[in-house]
């Protein structure tokens, strides 16, 4: 059975390890879950997690991508370094090999293609260990205790499969593509690519405004991109000029700080999922997606989904949908004829219906229509183009059009999405003016909401407590009603509806 694989790239939960503890690691595993994941990346810049990392998605059936914990560097191999070398692989594999979660073990992470790209000095003994590390040893005793051939066996991350040979094709093997990001390339350029599995790739945002409050002080002219303190609290070299940059490119600009990380997880958010979105439609030659990365190891600016707080980004719940396992997604290459398709990861057939509404920025419904449809199990299809040629004609048609598209099976909506011809910035947006009304039973919060315009990317947020939406960052198409739940279990406090309504903030695009 070939799966694609859907998840992230998981880093060391705190950068004080004594502060780890099983609690966190599980609530954290559970969101990874509820965000539709099949594997995870455990990444080999950081540690070899405790038992109960891999004792939950043995139970939840998530695949672990075990790195060693080599990383960014180049080793001789002295005779102590190699004994520790074996020592350390030895030790973990017998600690983690009968778990039936453990899909892959990988040598090491970005060293190959550190020495084909990053301009290493010229130092043929340490690559000739590299080899011998990599290509020999760690074999070696893979061999010797953990014989089982479904335990596959990858050289580095990056790799072609080995032997300084391309590391960083997208022809074989895994990819890590950063020129998104890194190398300031428009988020379009995603799409330039036909990985065969991108394994590392990202976007930073800023994370929630309670988490920045846990490191910055407001009334110090701390909220500010530009000040020492989000300077320090960024981990990526020129990453919160990176951040200014993309949303110039995509987003009107941002004259608050709340503005400004709504903007920013949007734009992270949108970008990851125009990749995954295009790799899921190429499934058959791409096989897998993990994002760079779900969780932090402190309060930061980063490229994570889920920030050091356990709080979700936008990309979280972006995730949520695109990592669907019958996803439908919209490739608008050809704004003229966008074409949809549906990957369906399932081990049953999709049999349902596909339906599409094209709008005005009031939600209006312009043209629409349906089409019975059938996708194997553990395919992806193109199964309508549309033809808007009549309706994007003018200059200004697209700026005031929007196209909505979902799959129904068995009368339920199994996935949905929607695509602007232009970027966010160039739409043009009226004032959606959203209202809402809640209800409650015995254990969950009712939200329902509705517009009187198009409204894009509808963030819900709570002041000062902390909770998980059924849905998150969503489109509301007017007056439609938009019904969002709220598990009272999963709300940091007791409240009531009145208190939840006080403490109810919303952002829109």
């Amino acid at each position: 059975m070939k799966i694609f694989a859907m998840g992230a790239n998981y880093i060391p939960e705190d950068q004080i390890v004594t502060r780890c503890n099983e609690e966190k690691t599980r609530k954290l595993l559970a969101d990874c879950k509820a965000a539709n994941y099949n594997f995870i990346r455990v990444w080999g810049g950081g540690y070899y997690p405790d038992e109960y990392f891999y004792d939950y998605c043995d139970e939840n059936g998530i695949i672990v991508w075990q790195d060693f914990m080599f990383a960014c560097s180049a080793y001789l191999l002295t005779e102590e370094f190699e004994e520790t070398v074996r020592g350390e692989v030895r030790d973990n594999v017998i600690r983690l090999r009968n778990h039936p979660s453990l899909g892959l073990w990988c040598g090491n992470n970005e060293i190959e293609s550190a020495w084909e790209y990053w301009g290493l000095p010229k130092d043929e003994e340490a690559k000739r260990d590299y080899l011998i590390i990599f290509e020999d040893i760690i074999p070696q005793v893979l061999k010797a205790y953990d014989p089982c051939e479904n335990t596959f066996y990858w050289p580095s991350s990056p790799s072609s499969g080995g032997g300084f040979k391309d590391a960083s094709s997208n022809h074989a093997g895994d990819m890590h593509y950063w020129d998104v990001w890194h190398n300031f390339k428009p988020i379009e350029a995603f799409r330039e690519f036909y990985y065969r599995f991108c394994s590392e790739y990202g976007f930073e945002s800023l994370p929630d405004i309670k988490t920045c409050r846990a490191f910055a002080d407001e009334t110090k002219g701390d909220f500010d991109l530009c000040s020492s303190v989000m300077a320090a609290h960024q981990k990526c070299v020129q990453g919160n000029e990176k951040i200014m940059y993309y949303l110039a490119q995509m987003v009107r600009y941002p004259y608050d700080f709340k503005k400004l990380i709504y903007s920013s997880q949007l734009v992270q958010a949108d970008c990851i999922r125009s990749n995954v979105e295009h790799m899921r439609r190429a499934r058959g030659r791409c096989m897998g997606s993990a994002y760079w990365q779900v969780n932090d190891s402190n309060p930061v600016i980063s490229w994570s989904s889920i920030d050091y707080f356990g709080r979700w980004k936008g990309l979280h719940y972006y995730a949520k949908r695109f990592y669907a396992p019958c996803l439908i997604s919209c490739d608008d290459t050809n704004r003229k004829k966008p074409v949809l398709n549906i990957s369906n990861e399932r081990m049953t057939a999709f049999e349902g219906i596909v339906k599409w509404t094209l709008r005005n920025n009031k939600a209006e419904i312009l043209q629409s229509g349906e089409k019975s449809v059938s996708v194997p199990a553990l395919t992806a299809q193109n199964v309508l183009t549309i033809d808007l040629s009549d309706e994007l004609k003018n200059r200004t048609d697209p700026r005031e059009k929007y196209l909505e598209y979902s799959i129904m099976e068995n009368g339920k909506v199994l996935s949905f999405g929607t695509t602007l011809f232009v970027r966010p910035k160039e739409f043009t947006f009226l004032e959606p003016a959203i209202t809402y009304g809640i209800s409650e039973s015995e254990d969950k919060f009712a939200l329902t909401f509705c517009a009187e315009n198009y409204a894009k990317s509808v963030c819900l947020s709570l002041k000062t407590a902390d909770c998980v939406f059924s849905d998150n960052w969503f489109d509301i198409h007017g007056k439609e009603p938009v019904t969002i739940m709220i598990d009272k279990a999963s709300l940091s406090r007791k409240m009531t509806a009145q208190e939840l309504s006080e403490e109810l903030e919303i952002m829109h695009n």
